[in-house]
């Protein structure tokens, strides 16, 4: 069993009736014990090496401690008392000259009846969750079972530390808040669990302190092999007892099941949107199926939903993500908002068809959602970004086509202009028609005509950014020289050079007109 059965000091009270003397400092907390041996080539992880005063020394002790082992228990005198050992491992001496063979087959029998216990403990706890499993309540039912059993605080976390299910103990309701901003924090989840992978093949229990007097018993949720969740079961300092490993153990084993199951649910429902957007797409469903296909997965077509497409943008020299990932941030999102959207990876793009709130004018709860991926993105990976495009709302299910492809056009502008904000589509102002003539030679003529010397100048550059930073600000002069951090009389001599350059007069107004659309021109093919 990976549970402790017993502890060190509930032994030691089973088996030695008298009083015992600590050699090391006795411990604050009970150690959890797993085995008893006689020989110190034996000790393993977690277990108690038994011997005689006389075939003790603090080298027998130092390889105990190496091997794994917790403590060591000297039947008679010790012989070598004000010895310096590790923290981790404790000397404890029975006065007398009691057989240590007897002491021995006492001890394991002792054990021997409690695993025993433990284990049809164990096969009850199990039971009792799975049923619970079976009815389909979902993590937060198994959450409130496990805390029914045990009267502890219960947390289960994805592999990202959020939040999936929660259940506080009555001791704990008024600071569980406080605890919870404890434990999402990676930094507090221990070592050892970290690698998802390890964790998982292993499935540790650890126990874990916290501050405010509080400690947690830990252990991973795996699923496959790899740590997909953790399961905490919480309390006050010095009150977690074997009992709660158990329920921590056969606690994280159903918990995986469920795991395992709603992914399996989610991956079919996942699918057959997929397969659903595909098909409306291409426009290789009737209507009449498709108005049936979308309400048999519960979305309401009595309200109007947006087009929005994601993709990453990375430099030349950082691969990009995996559109996994992309899909996870994206799916999160979801989930965190619990909103009603159909998402589908399409080549290098996650599609999603967002079913709106009712909202007059733009449709701001899809902008924040997409804007909330974005940002989660960066956090995730500051030096690539997430470009994002949305389209116009669609009042039927017919109309999502067009909302797709206008989310397209925002998507490619976006990446050309560097947005690092999504992009919607009405937005995109003249950049619309501009999009619509882009192969057509004369838009390349136009601009080669307008602020062509411009671009073969040396120092051009500085003059287009000025021109650009000039129209932004309405002409202003002062306002587009504080941005530009120059004099005034520095940025009237910049756009004398640019009249001088390129021939044009900026004082008419057609002229101002002509230079501006060059300059979007311009800025819409540069990554080309």
């Amino acid at each position: 069993m990976k549970d402790p059965s017993l502890t060190l000091r509930e032994l030691l009270r089973l088996n030695f009736a008298g009083s015992v003397e600590w050699i090391t400092p006795e411990p604050e907390q009970d150690i959890p014990i797993q085995w008893v041996v006689l020989s110190v080539d034996d000790v393993g992880a977690g277990e108690i090496l038994l011997s005689s005063g006389d075939k003790l020394s603090p080298g027998v002790v130092e390889q105990t401690w190496k091997q794994g082992g917790v403590a060591v228990i000297c039947v008679g005198d010790y012989p070598h008392r004000g010895s310096q050992f590790p923290d981790e491992i404790h000397v404890v001496a029975v006065p007398g000259d009691d057989d240590l063979q007897e002491i021995y087959r006492t001890m394991l029998t002792i054990l021997i009846n409690q695993r025993a216990h433990f284990m049809e403990r164990g096969v009850r706890i199990h039971s009792q969750l799975s049923q619970i499993a079976a009815e389909g309540d979902g993590l937060s039912s198994l959450a409130r079972a496990i805390h029914d059993l045990s009267g502890r605080g219960v947390l289960v976390q994805d592999k990202r530390l959020g939040v999936l299910a929660e259940f506080p103990s009555s001791t704990l309701r008024a600071i569980w808040g406080d605890i919870l901003t404890q434990l999402l924090e990676k930094d507090n989840l221990p070592k050892k669990l970290r690698d998802r992978k390890k964790a998982g093949k292993q499935a540790t229990i650890k126990k874990q302190l916290l501050p405010g007097e509080i400690e947690r018993i830990i252990t991973p949720i795996s699923v496959g092999g790899v740590a997909r969740g953790y399961l905490s079961l919480v309390d006050m300092t010095g009150t977690l007892d074997s009992l709660d490993y158990l329920a921590a153990e056969q606690g994280a084993l159903v918990c995986a099941v469920e795991m395992a199951r709603a992914k399996a649910v989610r991956e079919a429902e996942k699918r057959l949107k997929g397969s659903l957007l595909t098909a409306l797409l291409q426009e290789s469903i009737a209507p009449r199926d498709a108005n049936l296909w979308v309400q048999s997965m519960g979305l309401d077509l009595d309200q109007a939903h947006v087009a929005l497409r994601f993709a990453w943008d990375a430099p030349l020299s950082t691969p990009a993500p995996s559109m996994r990932r992309l899909e996870t941030l994206v799916n999160g999102e979801v989930q965190n908002r619990e909103c009603r959207v159909i998402v589908d990876t399409i080549d290098v793009e996650i599609v999603c068809i967002f079913e709106l709130f009712p909202e007059p004018g733009r449709p701001s709860s899809a902008i924040k959602f997409a804007e909330s991926i974005v940002e989660r993105a960066k956090e995730e990976f500051p030096e690539i970004f997430v470009r994002c495009g949305i389209g116009v709302e669609a009042s039927d299910i017919s109309a999502w086509r067009i909302s797709f492809q206008q989310a397209g056009q925002s998507l490619e502008m976006a990446r050309r202009l560097r947005r690092e904000q999504p992009l919607y589509y009405p937005d995109l102002s003249v950049y619309r028609l501009l999009m619509q003539l882009e192969h057509n030679p004369e838009l390349s003529a136009f601009k080669s005509r307008v602020i062509g010397p411009l671009l073969s100048q040396e120092g051009g550059g500085e003059l287009i950014h000025t021109l650009e930073v000039y129209f932004e600000n309405n002409a202003n002069l002062s306002q587009a020289a504080e941005v530009l951090f120059i004099h005034r009389n520095t940025l009237t001599y910049r756009l004398e050079r640019v009249a001088e350059i390129c021939g044009i007069d900026l004082h008419n107004p057609e002229t101002r007109l002509a230079t501006q659309l060059a300059l979007r021109i311009h800025k819409m093919t540069a990554s080309e």
